[in-house]
């Protein structure tokens, strides 16, 4: 779940085969889903409508989620709090009542899972060396960074140009004290070739997933 809409993701044969759906698509998960995933499927729904808020796990209390989400977002809408565990954080983010009420059609069993999150994890896996991940997706770009397995910044932008997106990149190791991080890049949206050549530029070598 995305701000423009929905896409469909599944594994077939080591690819990932996808398909993306407007809002206004009205019979999306009544109709289109069932022809799309198995019956029976356990599905992951991914929400990358905002950044989730982090929370110290130590102060995290779950009858707080509304609190801490109207310090940073307009919650007039709210519809369902989740949280995430990320290292020492909660991360905590929503749906709003129109996404609840469309998600409730979805009769398959499913989890719910912050897209932040999942980007977060993806740096776990790849060792304890510093590293950012900046995904790129139509409009907005999404930036994690993760030392030692402890989140260091989880931060959304509308870039107007790939330097934009360098500098923020740059900024972060920066601000951060990242030696020598590892950098991926995923695009979700149309690839934009300057951009790694920008970052090598910088003596980075962006791994693009």
């Amino acid at each position: 779940m995305s701000p423009d809409g929905f896409s469909f993701y599944k594994p077939d044969g080591g690819k990932l085969i996808c398909r993306t759906f407007p809002n206004n698509s009205s019979d999306l998960l009544t109709i289109q889903a069932p022809l799309f995933f198995p019956l029976g499927e356990t599905v992951t729904v991914v929400a990358a409508q905002h950044i989730p808020m982090l929370v110290p796990e130590e102060l995290y209390d779950p009858a707080k989620d509304r609190e801490y989400l109207a310090l940073q977002y307009d919650i007039s809408q709210l519809g369902a709090t989740y949280s995430d565990q990320v290292g020492a954080y909660r991360a905590v983010y929503f749906l709003t009542r129109n996404e609840a009420d469309t998600l409730g059609q979805f009769s398959y069993p499913k989890q719910t899972v912050s897209e932040a999150t999942l980007l977060y994890r993806f740096l776990c896996s790849q060792g304890p060396q510093p590293a950012l991940i900046a995904a790129l997706n139509d409009g907005f770009t999404d930036i994690v960074a993760v030392q030692k397995e402890e989140v260091l910044l989880m931060n959304r932008f509308r870039p107007a140009e790939p330097e934009d997106t360098l500098y923020h990149i740059l900024n972060v190791i920066r601000q951060q004290n990242m030696r020598q991080p590892a950098i991926y890049l995923q695009f979700l949206a149309e690839e934009n070739r300057k951009l790694p050549q920008l970052l090598k530029t910088c003596n980075l070598n962006p791994v693009i997933l």
